[in-house]
C-alpha cells in the first residue's frame, strides 16, 4: 500500500518522504470489535522522526515548550493515482524524547472512540428543565395498601356489669393516603373514628389466642367487633383456651347511611347470672390491624428521551462541544421506542431537578434492558440491537496463503449464572413486597466454569420505588441516594392530551396485588432475557429459575419468573479463530461473515480484529468470532 506522509507544526503542512520516519515499516492499523459491540479502528501510537521531521519537532518544542503543536497524517493512493486520508492523528509532546537523531512522540488518538474511554464513567449533572420533552408524563398511581397495626393490654378482671377497660393503641402504621381514620383516641373500646371511607373499603381484622380463666359463675365472655351497623362477635366460654378471629369491613355505602356515631369499636363483655369477677388474659395478638388500598392524585413528571440523554453525554464528553453525533435505531425493539427517562427529583416534584448519569449508566442501561450496544462509525455513536451487528450473508473466502492458524475456546465468554435485572431497593413498606424487578439468577446447565453474566440495568423502573417517590412531594429535600437515581417507563404519547401516559394494555399480570395499576410491566425480567437471547445462546441453550430478589410469583403473558427460559441458537460460539492471509482484499463491511476454509472443516464467523502493516504487507492477521464449524 504506497503513502504519502504530511507532518503539520504550528499550522503549516510539510510533506515528508518515509525517509524521516523511523519506524515507517512499523505503522499498523487495526479495526477491533470490543466485545460483542461496533468495530473501532485503531492504529500506530509512537512515531520515530530522523532527519527533517526530527527538526522541525524539535524546533517546535525548544520554542514553545508544552504549547507546541503538531500532527501527522497518513494517505493512502488510489486506483486513480490519487491520494485519500487513510488517518491522522495529533501528537503527544509529554511523550517525546530525543537522543540527537530520532525524536519518539506518542500519537493521540481523538477519535470519538478515545474520547468515549477516557470520559465513559464521568458522572455528569444535567437540568432537567434544560432537556426534558416538550411534553410531560401523567403518572395516575399505583394502589397502595395502607396498614395499620393496634395492641392492647393482656389481662383483664371482668364483670357482668360493664364493659371492660379495653383502651387501643397503634403502632408500626403504614399510611399512604390519610384523612380517612382518627385513631389513638384514648377512648375506652375506641380504634378509630371513621372520617371517610375508599372507593374499596376499610377492613378490620382480630387474629389472638385468649384464655377464660377463674371464671367463677360466669357463663361465658363476648369478644366484639364492630362498625357502621356490621357486628362480629365471638363467645368464649368459662375455663376455655381459644383462638379468636373477627373481621368486619365498612364501605361507602354503609357509611353514608349510617345514624350513629362512625368509628371501628372493639370490646370485651361478662355473661353471667349475678355479680362477679373472672379473670381474661389475651396470650397473644397475632393481628390486630386495620386495612384499606388508596391511590393518591395523580401527578405530572416532566419526562426526557433517550435519544436527548445520548446526545447530552456525548456533548459532555467532548468538552462541552458539539461535533459528536448521537443516534438510536428506534424501530427495532417497541419497548425502547416507547421509553421514557425520568430523573428521581422530578419525581419527587423538586424544583430545578437534576439528572445525574454518565456514559457508562446508559451504555450498560441500553444494553441489559434492551440488547442495543453502540456502534461509532467517524463521529456518528449510534445504538443498535446486538443481533443487527452479525448478518447472515458471506462476504469473503479464504481457502489459500493461510498460516498461523489455530482455533480456541475463549473461556470469558462461558457462564455458568446469570443475573438479570436490577439492584435490589430496601424500600421499609409492606407494598415493596409486591415489586418483582429487581435481581433474578439462572443457571445455565454448564458446569465447567463459575463465570457470572450480570445483565443489571443501572437505570430503575420499580413501579413502587417510583410511587414512594412520588408520595415525598411536598417534602424537603435530603441525601436520600434515590433521589440521584434514574427512572424509566413504559409510555403512549397522547396527543389529544399532549402529555404521555402509562402504558398498561396488552401486559397482562398475575401475583400481584392490583394488576389493573401496575406498569413498567414490560420492563420485567422475561423481555430482558429476551432482548439478549442471542448473546446469552452464544454458550445456553436454556435457563433454569434460581432465586429472586423479590416478587418471584408474578406471571406475564402467560409466562411465569420461575419458568424455564429456552434460547433457539446464539448470535456467536465461545470459539474464536486466527490465521494470516496473504489476500490483502479486506472486507469494508463488518456485519457480514467470513469464511476460512482448513483441513476438510470450514469456520466461518465475524471481524473480531484484522490488522496489517499500512506500507510493508507481511499478511493480513484475522481474528474471527466463529458462528459455526461445518464440514467443508
Amino acid at each position: 500500500m504506497l503513502c504519502k506522509y504530511v507532518l503539520t507544526v504550528d499550522s503549516i503542512s510539510y510533506d515528508i518522504p518515509k525517509s524521516c520516519i523511523q519506524n515507517w515499516d512499523e505503522i499498523k492499523f487495526s479495526r477491533k470489535r470490543s466485545g460483542l459491540e461496533g468495530i473501532t479502528r485503531t492504529f500506530t501510537s509512537k512515531f520515530q522522526f530522523v532527519g527533517e521531521a526530527y527538526d522541525l519537532i524539535l524546533e517546535e518544542y525548544l520554542s514553545k515548550y508544552l504549547a507546541s503543536n503538531a500532527s501527522i497524517t497518513v494517505y493512502t493512493i488510489t486506483n486513480s493515482h490519487t491520494y485519500d486520508e487513510f488517518f491522522s492523528c495529533r501528537l503527544d509532546f509529554s511523550s517525546l524524547t530525543y537522543d540527537g537523531n530520532t525524536v519518539s512522540i506518542n500519537s493521540i488518538d481523538d477519535s470519538v472512540a478515545n474520547i468515549i474511554k477516557a470520559n465513559k464513567g464521568t458522572q455528569y449533572e444535567y437540568s432537567v428543565d434544560e432537556i426534558k420533552d416538550a411534553y410531560q408524563l401523567y403518572y395516575d398511581r399505583l394502589n397502595m395498601q395502607n396498614l395499620l397495626n393496634f395492641t392492647v393490654d393482656d389481662t383483664y378482671v371482668i364483670n357482668p356489669i360493664e364493659l371492660a377497660d379495653v383502651y387501643v393503641y397503634s403502632y408500626n402504621t403504614e399510611i399512604a393516603k390519610g384523612g380517612y381514620l382518627d385513631f389513638n383516641k384514648g377512648e375506652k373500646g375506641v380504634i378509630a373514628d371513621i372520617l371517610d371511607v375508599p372507593s374499596s373499603g376499610i377492613n378490620a381484622y382480630i387474629d389472638m389466642d385468649v384464655e377464660y380463666e377463674n371464671g367463677g359463675d360466669g357463663e361465658y365472655i363476648d369478644l366484639t367487633l364492630s362498625t357502621c351497623g356490621n357486628t362480629q362477635v365471638v363467645r368464649v366460654f368459662n375455663g376455655e383456651n381459644k383462638n379468636v378471629k373477627l373481621n368486619v369491613r365498612v364501605d361507602r355505602n354503609s357509611f353514608n347511611a349510617y345514624g350513629q356515631r362512625k368509628m371501628f369499636y372493639f370490646s370485651i363483655s361478662m355473661k353471667a347470672s349475678h355479680t362477679t369477677y373472672a379473670n381474661f388474659r389475651i396470650k397473644k395478638i397475632n393481628e390486630f390491624k386495620i386495612t384499606y388500598y388508596s391511590i393518591d392524585s395523580p401527578i405530572h413528571i416532566d419526562a426526557i428521551t433517550p435519544h436527548t440523554v445520548l446526545c447530552k453525554l456525548l456533548k459532555s464528553m467532548n468538552g462541552g462541544n458539539d461535533g459528536i453525533k448521537g443516534e438510536i435505531d428506534y424501530g427495532y425493539n417497541e419497548n425502547l421506542d416507547n421509553c421514557v427517562i425520568l430523573a428521581a427529583e422530578s419525581i419527587r416534584g423538586i424544583k430545578k431537578a437534576k439528572l445525574y448519569t454518565s456514559y457508562t449508566e446508559f451504555k450498560d442501561w441500553m444494553e441489559a434492558e434492551f440488547g442495543f450496544v453502540p456502534v461509532i462509525n467517524g463521529n456518528t455513536v449510534c445504538f443498535k440491537h446486538r443481533d443487527s451487528l452479525f448478518g447472515n450473508s458471506n462476504i469473503k473466502k479464504v481457502t489459500n496463503n493461510i498460516s498461523d492458524f489455530e482455533y480456541k475456546i475463549d473461556a470469558s465468554r462461558i457462564h455458568s449464572r446469570i443475573r438479570i435485572g436490577y439492584d435490589k431497593q430496601d424500600y421499609e413498606s409492606i407494598n415493596g413486597r409486591d415489586e418483582f424487578r429487581f435481581t433474578t439468577e439462572y443457571t445455565t446447565g454448564v458446569d465447567i466454569t463459575e463465570n457470572v453474566l450480570e445483565l443489571i440495568s443501572p437505570y430503575r423502573a420499580d413501579a413502587y420505588g417510583f410511587e414512594f417517590l412520588a408520595q415525598k412531594r411536598g417534602k424537603d429535600t435530603t441525601d436520600n441516594e434515590s433521589d440521584n437515581n434514574v427512572f424509566f417507563a413504559g409510555v403512549n404519547l397522547d396527543l389529544s392530551d399532549k402529555r404521555y401516559k402509562m402504558i398498561r394494555d396488552g401486559w397482562e399480570i398475575d401475583g400481584v396485588l392490583d394488576s389493573s395499576r401496575m406498569f413498567n410491566t414490560m420492563y420485567w425480567q422475561g423481555e430482558m432475557l429476551k432482548a439478549n437471547a442471542g448473546y446469552i445462546g452464544m454458550f445456553t441453550k436454556k435457563l433454569s429459575y434460581s432465586s429472586s430478589d423479590g416478587n418471584s410469583d408474578v406471571v406475564v403473558n402467560g409466562i411465569g419468573m420461575k419458568d424455564d427460559f429456552n434460547v433457539e441458537s446464539g448470535i456467536i460460539t465461545c470459539g474464536d479463530v486466527s490465521f494470516t492471509t496473504y489476500d490483502e482484499d479486506i472486507p469494508s463491511t463488518d456485519n457480514e461473515t467470513i469464511k476460512v476454509l482448513k483441513d476438510g472443516l470450514a469456520y466461518e464467523g465475524y471481524i473480531k480484529e484484522v490488522s496489517r502493516v499500512i506500507e510493508r504487507f507481511a499478511g493480513v492477521k484475522y481474528d474471527l468470532f466463529v458462528r459455526s464449524i461445518t464440514k467443508a
